[in-house]
C-alpha cells in the first residue's frame, strides 16, 4: 500500500513496505527536517504533483557508486589532465540545481521533477550546511554539475547537467575526488541508468543499502560551506612540547589555510634518515582550502617559522630534529613539479610514517601517479620503521 503522511508530524514508515516500483508514500513536507529524516532512512523524494504534495521512494534496488569503483575511462581522464574546466564547490548552487531542472532529459520534459518547491527546500539545505553543488566552468562560465545532500559518511546525488561535453562527468570525477579524500563510504545515486553503471555505479538490494545505513553516524556529517580545493598534510616534530606545538600548528592550519576536516591520530615514529634522542609525533590533516597550492606552502612555512622551525640551509644536511614540520602531500589529484613544490610529495610513498597515518583517514584514495591506494602503498613499503599510535 500507499501510505499518506500526517503533514503535521514529520515520520515515515518502514522503507521496506514501499510498493513494486518504489513509491512508498505521499504528503508531508520538503522542509528541512522532513528531507533530513527521509535521508536518514534511505528515502527520497522524486517529485510533487501540482498541488505541491511530494512523493516518496524508496526502491527495491539501490544504485551506489563505492568511491574506490569509479571508471575514469581514458577520455576522460585526458580531459582532466588537459585543465581545460575550472572546478569549483558551493559556489554557485542556486545556479546549478536551476540548471539541472532546465535541461532535457531521456523521456523526460525540462524540469518534469525539479519543481519550484524542490528548488527552494534543496536551497534552504545548502543554506543550512546540508546540500552541495561540484561546479565545472569554461571561460568563466557554467558548463557543467551536479548537487547533492551529505548524510553522515555518504554523499546522496541528486541530479547533474551539462551544456558541454564532459562537463558534468568532470564535477562527477570531482566529487568522487572528493568523497575520497573525506573519507565517505558511497555516493548513493539512487536509481539504475546506463551512464552511471558506466561510471563504476552498481545496484545493491534495497535490504543491504539499509544494513550499510545502520552504521551511519550524523555526526559525521560535514556541514557548511565546502570550499573549492582539498590539501592533505602531514605534521610533525620532536623538539620541545610536541603535543602542544603540533596542536598549535592545527589551529593556526585552520585559521590560515582552511577548515580541517579530517584528522588522524597522532603517531609516535622513529627519526627517518638520521639518529635523534627524541622520537617525532605525526598526524595527518585533510584540509579544505581556496587557496592555490603555492599559497598553501607560503603559508605552511609561515606557521612552521612562527612555532620555531629553523630551516638549515645547508643541503648536505637535510634531516635534523625540529620543533615542527608541516608537509603538503596532495592538492587535490593535481601533479605538480616547481622548483620549491613537488605534489604529489616524492617520497611519501617509501616512509611509513607518513602512510600510516593516511592509511587511517584516506585509505582507499590513489596516488595520482602511481593509481595506487594509500592501503596498497602502505603494504609494499619497505621502511621497516617503527610507528606506533600515541593517541
Amino acid at each position: 500500500m500507499i501510505y499518506q503522511l500526517n503533514d503535521r508530524q514529520v515520520g515515515f514508515p518502514d522503507p521496506r513496505l514501499a510498493e513494486e516500483d518504489g513509491l512508498l508514500a505521499f504528503g508531508g513536507g520538503m522542509s528541512t527536517e522532513w528531507l533530513l529524516n527521509a535521508y536518514y532512512m534511505g528515502i527520497f523524494p522524486w517529485y510533487d504533483n501540482r498541488d505541491g504534495v511530494p512523493f516518496w521512494y524508496s526502491p527495491e534496488n539501490r544504485m551506489l557508486l563505492f568511491p574506490n569503483e569509479f571508471r575514469c575511462s581514458k577520455s576522460l581522464s585526458r580531459t582532466l589532465a588537459s585543465h581545460k574546466f575550472e572546478l569549483r564547490i558551493d559556489t554557485c548552487f542556486e545556479k546549478v540545481i536551476n540548471a539541472c531542472a532546465s535541461v532535457m532529459r531521456t523521456g523526460q520534459d525540462a524540469g518534469s521533477w525539479i519543481s519550484k518547491q524542490f528548488v527552494d527546500s534543496y536551497c534552504e539545505l545548502h543554506k543550512q550546511g546540508f546540500a552541495h553543488s561540484f561546479e565545472t566552468f569554461l571561460d568563466g562560465n557554467l558548463v557543467g554539475g551536479l548537487y547533492g545532500i551529505n548524510i553522515s559518511d555518504y554523499f546522496c546525488g541528486e541530479s547533474m547537467f551539462h551544456f558541454v561535453t564532459d562537463a558534468s562527468k568532470v564535477a562527477f570525477s570531482r566529487m568522487v575526488e572528493f568523497a575520497l579524500l573525506h573519507g565517505f563510504r558511497f555516493v548513493d545515486a539512487q536509481l539504475y541508468t546506463s551512464h552511471l553503471a558506466s561510471l563504476g555505479a552498481r545496484e545493491i538490494p534495497r535490504d543491504d543499502f539499509l544494513a550499510l545505513l545502520e552504521h551511519q553516524d550524523i555526526n559525521k556529517t560535514y556541514r557548511g560551506r565546502w570550499k573549492n580545493n582539498s590539501v592533505v598534510l602531514l605534521i610533525g616534530g620532536n623538539q620541545g612540547d610536541r603535543v602542544g606545538t603540533m596542536m598549535r600548528a592545527i589551529a593556526e592550519i585552520g585559521r590560515r589555510i582552511g577548515t580541517v576536516s579530517l584528522l588522524s591520530a597522532m603517531y609516535e615514529t622513529e627519526p627517518w634518515g638520521f639518529e635523534a634522542e627524541q622520537n617525532f609525533l605525526n598526524q595527518a590533516l585533510v584540509v579544505d582550502t581556496d587557496l592555490s597550492a603555492h599559497e598553501v606552502l607560503t603559508e605552511a612555512l609561515q606557521i612552521e617559522k612562527e612555532l620555531g622551525r629553523i630551516r638549515n640551509s645547508d643541503l648536505t644536511k637535510e634531516y635534523s630534529s625540529r620543533p615542527i614540520d608541516i608537509d603538503l602531500i596532495f592538492y587535490n589529484s593535481d601533479i605538480v613539479d616547481t622548483a620549491d613544490l613537488q605534489l604529489p610529495h616524492p617520497r611519501m610513498h617509501q616512509r611509513r610514517f607518513v602512510l600510516v597515518p593516511l592509511d587511517e583517514i584516506i585509505s582507499e584514495y590513489k596516488h595520482p601517479k602511481f593509481r595506487k591506494t594509500i592501503h596498497q602503498l602502505l603494504e609494499e613499503c619497505e621502511d621497516s620503521g617503527v610507528v606506533k599510535k600515541y593517541f
